[in-house]
């Protein structure tokens, strides 16, 4: 899951990371005589269950391994990166890094990341699925590590709106699409929104982009291209924002109205949201989680539907003293299984509700989901568009959410848009 995060935010990353690349310490604790040698892992896995599981496999290994011994540190996502560079600068950073893959492209170029052995890229290169490597996956073929986290992009929404205003089943094409918001809206005499036909942006950092770029990759376009460079000013990417905004000039889709708060309560009908989002729902909405439903999002004609696949890895950091230790445990942790058969990692992943990396854990796990919303969620993992790991996608990101909220709040023709957004991106390029 991503949290908050705004230009400013994006801007200090990129900075932060150069920073980095000038700096010339080591990292990594000295072992002294013939003791064991300590890896340290960093990661946003601080809260349960991720970090009650984490530490269990951890505890796993440390006791069936007198030479290696490994031990967890956390921080906040939203501090991930900046303690992660703060540390790195200062020569306390850890042997191994979670990392959000958007970040890969950046971190590599920067050289705080170790090129993954061998055995290892081929292990990820066979045994994860499209989607997951993807996300670990740089343009030039190089690997960051292995995938943790990954998530795809669908279209929630409220059975009860829809059986109330006669609506069988969800939206198949994009005219559909809006058909169904405009007829479950509603706006009470005072012209209050009492229900918002459908959400375009999401809480975190994503807000604007994810939904978007599901719904550009539903009409066959792209983000980045390798280099890159902005692939979405074109008429592909102009038709998705140009529904986007015909939904908002409607009064069917509201940017103000946090889809977090407002779907729960049966006060946005559909709403473009990642997978993770049905454990969320199910913890708030109690027995009303039965009227939540999940459907591939829709494309400009029947048969097209897309969605976007973003996931985090962990990496070995370039300084440590410790590569091919650290190597080893990361084999172990993305490898050793659990009793009902899967990988511990995706064990762990799958309870935080993120979906499984390895293909083999994910065709068991796809087998015997207890949830159909589920289904398309895993489905998606197929077809998804993969978020780019180049150099200055984070930033890209960044930008071009800045220039979609003025199409989705100030009704700014998609041209104009999606072409500044365009020039600002490859004017670093």
């Amino acid at each position: 899951m991503i949290t908050s995060g705004r230009r400013g935010r994006g801007v200090m990353i990129i900075a932060m990371i150069m920073i980095v690349a000038m700096t010339g310490c080591t990292v990594g604790r000295t072992d002294d005589g013939d003791g064991p040698v300590t890896l340290t892992i960093l990661s946003h896995y601080g809260s349960d269950p991720s970090k009650t599981e984490l530490q269990k496999m951890v505890d796993r290994w440390n006791a069936a391994h007198d030479d290696i011994k490994v031990r967890n540190e956390y921080v906040n996502f939203t501090d991930l990166l900046t303690t992660l560079n703060v540390r790195q600068t200062g020569g306390r950073g850890a042997d191994i890094l979670s990392a959000y893959g958007l970040w890969g492209g950046n971190l590599a170029a920067s050289g705080v990341l170790a090129r993954p052995p061998a055995a290892v890229a081929d292990d990820i290169q066979q045994n994860y699925n499209t989607a997951a490597r993807g996300a670990v996956t740089g343009t030039d073929g190089r690997i960051y590590g292995y995938p943790t986290e990954l998530n795809t992009y669908v279209l929630f929404y409220n059975k009860k709106i829809f059986a109330e205003n006669g609506i069988s089943r969800p939206p198949r094409t994009w005219d559909e699409l809006k058909q169904v918001a405009k007829k479950v809206s509603r706006k009470d005499r005072a012209g209050n929104v009492t229900t918002e036909g459908i959400s375009l942006i999401q809480d975190g950092d994503n807000e604007s982009v994810h939904p978007y770029l599901s719904l550009l990759d539903s009409a066959g376009g792209q983000f980045l291209d390798d280099n890159g460079r902005a692939a979405f000013d074109n008429e592909t990417g102009r038709s998705a924002l140009q529904l986007e905004n015909d939904l908002v000039a409607a009064g069917v889709s509201h940017p103000e109205i946090s889809p977090g708060q407002q779907f729960p309560t049966g006060r946005v009908a559909m709403a473009i949201q990642a997978g993770w989002w049905l454990g969320s729902l199910k913890a708030q909405m109690g027995e009303d989680y039965a009227d939540v439903g999940t459907a591939p999002i829709p494309g400009p004609r029947a048969g097209q539907h897309g969605s976007l696949a973003y996931g985090f890895f962990l990496g070995v950091n370039a300084r440590s003293k410790h590569q091919a230790a650290s190597w080893e445990f990361l084999q172990w942790l993305n490898s050793h299984r659990t009793a009902k058969g899967i990988t511990g990692m995706d064990a762990m992943m799958t309870g935080m509700g993120e979906l499984p990396t390895r293909t083999d854990d994910a065709q068991q796990l796809a087998g015997s989901l207890d949830d159909p919303n589920l289904k398309p969620v895993y489905e998606a993992i197929d077809y998804a568009m993969a978020e780019p790991s180049v150099t200055g996608a984070y930033q890209s990101k960044t930008d071009l959410h800045t220039q979609l909220m003025t199409t989705l709040v100030q009704q700014t023709p998609p041209a104009q848009t999606l072409g500044t957004a365009a020039d600002q991106i490859d004017v670093r390029e």
